[in-house]
């Protein structure tokens, strides 16, 4: 169902997604109400909260809660793309500027280049 390469990517990615989301969650939101700022979410506890995956390159976008199938339809495409993690749940509407998402919490979990198909 996914080729090597794809699986590779996906198992390489898992460890860009936990170290994306431990620096997330070394950041402090503050709420206007507190004075503290708000305790941060450890990374284990990210796996709960709702959330998927966003791919874009220069002429197409895929969103998905399941990275195996962002990464498959991307690097179906052929283009260079951008992997984010974005907490927010699939459906959820959100602004895209410059290709990124407008999310408190999205990261960039890395840039990819679909290796080239070979010619006959």
């Amino acid at each position: 169902m996914y080729s090597e390469r794809e699986e590779t990517l996906f198992k390489t990615t898992l460890g860009g997604i936990m170290k994306g989301l431990e620096r997330s969650s070394e950041q402090y939101t503050y709420d206007v109400k507190e004075v503290e700022p708000a305790k941060p979410l450890h990374a284990d506890q990210y796996v709960d909260q709702p959330h998927h995956f966003y791919a874009s390159s220069f002429c197409t976008w895929k969103t998905s809660e399941d990275i195996r199938e962002v990464i498959k339809h991307m690097e179906s495409e052929g283009n260079n793309y951008n992997l984010w993690y974005v907490p927010v749940p699939d459906e959820a509407n959100y602004q895209i500027k410059y290709y990124a998402p407008q999310v408190q919490g999205a990261f960039l979990i890395g840039q990819y280049e679909p290796k080239k198909k070979s010619r006959k």
